[in-house]
């Protein structure tokens, strides 16, 4: 493939949907083609992620390892499908093993060269790490639809009054310190005055031990960053459940539906009295596709969060499908 050709199939890929012609060009020159023989394994589970890879033809599959030299199939990826980010974007190593399983062509993008997609102020670096969260919202749906099957039965149907009414009730409260706030990780690299304008951007509310603040099912009007306490975020189906994630301190939740339109893919229940940013589904839309410093940030925060919810979702995958 030459590079015009090259450029031409990344048109067609949604995550660079928004990339202008040239830099779809300068995009073509870094990535190198490979072509992949079925059964050869791409990298396994935990290896270092030097490069992420588009195909262009063919199929893979990613796949969890488990104990007994024993794999479980999480997904399969095909044209226009992009496999391998995660590792890249959060330098932990690869999620799954990933195997060819219908002879492919691929192009392998690295590590540098993606930083480098992600970076800067242009437009089309907002529309990626827009992509980028579409695409973790439809993996985590497909992870926990995974885990709700185990559990049988039927969705409860939702409180039909669940909505920002619902939080009405929730006692009121001032912003925490900012410097209590920077020592999070999650704001370790935001800009002082974007860092401000973030934090005061929503409604900070205490929420006592118990209380549903989203339902598994029910639209979604706000997503929540948690301050101080902790929320338990889980799958239930009568009177069986499971814990999926735990958002403490600088943990965001509730975005995916924000993210895709879709109702919210889990029940989050606080485990401890918490200080809760309440951020409505205005407000998240405004900061999700502004293109200021401040929506930058904010774009930062739903991308480190969906990496971390994908890994956290895993291991309840993994232990399920060992115990099978």
């Amino acid at each position: 493939m030459s590079e015009r050709e090259i450029a031409a199939f990344l048109a067609t890929v949604p995550l660079l949907e928004g990339l202008e012609e040239s830099e779809l060009v300068d995009l073509a020159r870094v990535m190198r083609r490979r072509t992949l023989p079925a059964g050869e394994m791409l990298w396994r589970q935990g290896a270092e992620a030097r490069e992420m890879v588009f195909i262009v033809d063919g199929a893979l599959s990613a796949s969890l390892d488990l104990n007994g030299h024993r794999a479980a199939e999480m997904g399969r990826a095909g044209p226009r499908d992009v496999v391998g980010e995660i590792g890249l974007l959060d330098g932990r190593g690869h999620t799954m093993s990933v195997r060819v399983t219908v002879a492919a062509t691929v192009l392998a993008l690295g590590r540098l060269d993606f930083a480098a997609l992600l970076s800067g102020r242009r437009a089309s670096t907002f529309a990626v790490k827009r992509h980028l969260a579409s695409l973790f919202a439809a993996r985590l749906r497909a992870q926990l639809q995974y885990l709700a099957d185990s559990l049988g039965g039927e969705l409860t149907a939702p409180p039909v009054d669940h909505g920002p009414q619902a939080l009405a009730d929730l006692e009121r409260s001032g912003p925490p310190d900012s410097r209590y706030v920077r020592r999070m990780a999650t704001f370790h690299d935001f800009d002082p005055l974007a860092l401000w304008g973030f934090l005061t951007s929503g409604t900070y509310v205490r929420c006592p031990p118990g209380r549903t603040l989203l339902v598994e099912g029910a639209p979604s009007t706000a997503c929540f960053l948690t301050m101080n306490g902790a929320v338990e975020k889980v799958l239930v189906r009568g009177d069986r459940r499971i814990r999926t994630g735990l958002a403490g301190p600088g943990k965001a939740f509730g975005y995916e539906g924000l993210v895709d339109g879709r109702p919210s893919p889990i029940t989050a229940i606080t485990r401890e009295r918490a200080l809760l940013l309440v951020v409505p589904r205005e407000l998240f839309d405004q900061l999700f596709h502004g293109e200021d410093a401040v929506s930058r940030g904010f774009l930062d925060v739903i991308q480190h969060e969906s990496t971390a919810t994908l890994r956290e979702t895993l291991r309840p995958c993994a232990r399920l499908a060992g115990s099978v």
